[in-house]
This record gives structure tokens, sequence and C-alpha cells, in this order.
């Protein structure tokens, strides 16, 4: 039975089916009052059910998220299998993946609250594939709660639309093996913890959403302290780090060879290459300025000596992948990327700066300029990575010394290095 309106516009306004279920649902609300994880509380949740007497044999929570790398997250429970996490991607391909026959996306077209199937005897219902499966598994009840959102999110964004219909919520199902399917005081207690369930969910993944995004966009460990409470312009710290400033070469020729559609995806093939092996190493990246990158190995975080050989690593596997990409853009008759990095380490600080309603967390310091400086100053030496005696002092193998250059903006000539002949 498919619901066409909402039964319960307030599931915390109705009573409870039991004592049981009420303190159940008071603990759901304690726990979204803290930092919950959904899928922490979700297994919880169900096992506190199971606890009550509810015969549940699997259960699924999938709702919409805003994340770089997904759209949706959830997780399922068996009592096959026990508890699994689960990301969703952002495109789905019908071929691969049973979300387009799936009852939940039948939920969010049809803008239906509910569903229950039979998936046993005479009165067996199986019209998705994924209800064929539970049959087949022995389940013989499938009941579907959905609830919905207010979203940020622009339903005019494609791959938004492909998955959730332009609308952002959380779905949970509910499956059992027990004769004769879930009961009538079954039912009324999933529906009803289904709000509880929701809310936690909600704010729970308002929280995530936050952080993820204050870590995309300001900083791993700056987007922390502005989610604490550092918002006010001139909040600053200091912190010890090996910078990292990498540059395009002739970015400018080729940005105006090239209509914007296709520069950006090179573009990102760039900074994948070089700021990917970064974070690939622990480093953070933190700004990026057209094609030039800045990022810092934390000396808190990895030790001076680590910090060092971190960016050592990050700078062997740029170069490597960098290979790779130049060997793909020269096979299908485009010219090869160049790029420069500069090496430098020192105390520099970091903090809002901008106008009041326009800040932006960045780091500052001389030796953020000058870690500038020495990258600039690759082209003029012709070697691909310089270092500062900073960086480059006690390394073994040592680096080579390329001598005494005059920085721009630098009172006094800066001793540069070049990574040694064997390249590590």
């Amino acid at each position: 039975m498919d619901t066409g309106t909402d039964p319960i516009a307030d599931p915390l306004a109705l009573d409870p089916p039991s004592e049981a279920v009420r303190r159940l649902g008071r603990w759901l609300i304690e726990e979204t009052l803290g930092a919950p994880r959904v899928a922490e509380v979700f297994r919880e949740t169900v096992a506190r059910m199971v606890q009550l007497g509810l015969r549940i044999d699997r259960a699924h929570i999938a709702y919409t998220t805003l994340h770089p790398l997904h759209s949706g997250s959830g997780a399922t429970w068996t009592s096959d299998n026990g508890f699994r996490e689960e990301n969703y991607a952002f495109s789905r391909d019908p071929a691969q993946s049973g979300w387009f026959q799936s009852p939940i996306r039948h939920l969010i077209e049809r803008d239906v609250p509910e569903m229950r199937r039979s998936l046993a005897g005479p009165d067996a219902q199986l019209d998705f594939p994924m209800l064929l499966e539970l049959a087949a598994g022995g389940f013989s009840d499938y009941f579907a709660v959905l609830r919905h959102f207010d979203s940020y999110r622009a339903s005019s964004d494609p791959s938004f639309v492909n998955v959730s219909g332009g609308k952002t919520g959380v779905a949970l199902t509910w499956a059992t093996r027990a004769e004769g399917g879930f009961s009538d005081e079954e039912i009324a207690a999933i529906r009803w913890l289904a709000g509880p369930l929701a809310v936690m969910t909600k704010m729970a993944d308002q929280r995530a959403i936050a952080e993820t995004l204050a870590q995309c966009y300001i900083g791993r460990e700056a987007g922390p302290r502005v989610l604490a409470g550092a918002v006010r312009r001139g909040d600053f710290a200091e912190t010890e780090a090996v910078v990292w400033m990498s540059d395009l070469r002739d970015s400018t020729k080729l940005a105006a060879s090239y209509p914007i559609s296709r520069w950006i995806p090179m573009l990102n093939d760039y900074l994948d290459a070089t700021v990917g092996a970064v974070a690939a190493e622990g480093g953070e990246p933190l700004t990026y300025i057209g094609d030039g990158a800045l990022a810092i190995f934390s000396v808190e975080e990895f030790g001076a000596a680590g910090a060092r050989s971190a960016a050592i690593r990050a700078a062997n596997l740029a170069f490597a992948q960098m290979a790779e990409l130049n060997a793909a853009r020269e096979a299908e008759g485009e010219p090869a990327f160049r790029w420069g990095l500069g090496l430098h380490a020192g105390r520099l600080g970091y903090g809002g700066i901008g106008v009041p309603e326009r800040q932006s967390w960045s780091v500052i310091g001389p030796v953020v300029n000058e870690a500038a400086r020495i990258e600039s100053l690759t082209k003029e030496v012709g070697e691909p990575v310089l270092a500062s005696s900073a960086f480059a002092q006690g390394l073994n193998p040592a680096w080579r010394s390329c001598g005494f250059h005059a920085l721009k903006g630098v009172a006094t000539p800066m001793e540069v290095f070049a990574r040694p002949a064997s390249g590590a």
C-alpha cells in the first residue's frame, strides 16, 4: 500500500504505542542534542528496537547530504550480516545501479510518504526488483517511510535531481522474516520512531555538512577554528610549517588556447596530479590563486623532520603523476604541462582577513612571501624544484646549492637548493 497523504503530520504529537517506545524516542532526542553520527545512532536505535521485541531482520537508512565526493549517505543492518555504512555517488548508471528501480526513488518521485509491501503468501506484491530479492531471502514484509527536509540545494543541479528528485530528506526502510509480517503494533512503533530518527538525521547531517564544507573551503586546521567561534576579523593563530608553493608555467597562454569548458578540466587534472600529491601525503592545501597553489605540512603534526620528509614524498609523487598526465596529453596531441615548486619552512600566521562582511582565512608572513619568490626563481635557475636553506639544511641525501639569489621584496639574498641528482 502506498499512502498518498501523510497520515502523521507530527509524529511526536501522537501517543506512542508503548512507554518503552516513548523512552526510545526520548533517548533519540537526547542523542540529537549532542554531536551524533547518523550511522552510529541508527545502529544503536535498531539494536534497541530489536531488544524491545520488534521483529526486524533488515533496517536501512539513506539521506541526502552536501559533500564534494558524494550526494548521500546511509547504513544497512541485517540480522544475517550485521551493519554496513554507505556513501552514494553523484551520478548513478541505470545499467549498474538498482536506484532507478528502487522503492525509495518511487516514493521520492511521487511524493508519497510511506510504502508497505507483503513479500510472502497470496497477497505478495513484488513490484520492484529489490522486493523480489527480499522475498527470495525469506522476508515476509517491507515498510518504507520518507521524511523531507528543507534544503539550500538548487534543484537545477542535474546530478542532485537525478538522485533525489530535487529534494532532501531521509528514507527509512524495514523488513522482517516473521510469519505474517509486521504486526499493527510494530508498524505503529516504526512509524512513530521515524519522526525522532528524521530529526536526529537532519541535525547530525547539518553538523557534518558544516564540518565538511569548513574543511573543504577554509582548511583542515582553520575550519574547526571557525566553527568553534573564530569568526571575527583579526582572529589569528601562529604555526610552524613547511610551505609548498607551486605554479603552472605558461598558464596565461594555455588558458587563451582553449575554451573555458576545456581549460577548467585540464587545470583540475594538473591540480589533481600536483596538489593531490600534497593531500595524499597528509599535507593541507590552503588556497589556489589561479593555477598557483599554496599548501603546508604542519610541524606540530609531523615534527620538523617529518614535515620535510612528507613534502619531499609529495613532490616525488607529484612529478610521477605529472609524467603520466603529460604522456597522456602528448598522446592526444596536447602540449605537456610544465610547473615549478618552491619549498620553504618557518613560522607563519593564519587568520581572517578582509572586510567584516566577507573574510578569507589565509596564511600570511615573510615565509609565505619568500616561498612564492623561491618558486618564481625556478624559471630563472632552470630547476623544477627549489628550496630554502631552512628546508634543505641537514637533508640526507644533501640537496645541491644553486647559490645566493636576490628575491623581490626580500632584504638579503637567499641561498636556494635543488634536489639531489638522484631526484630524492
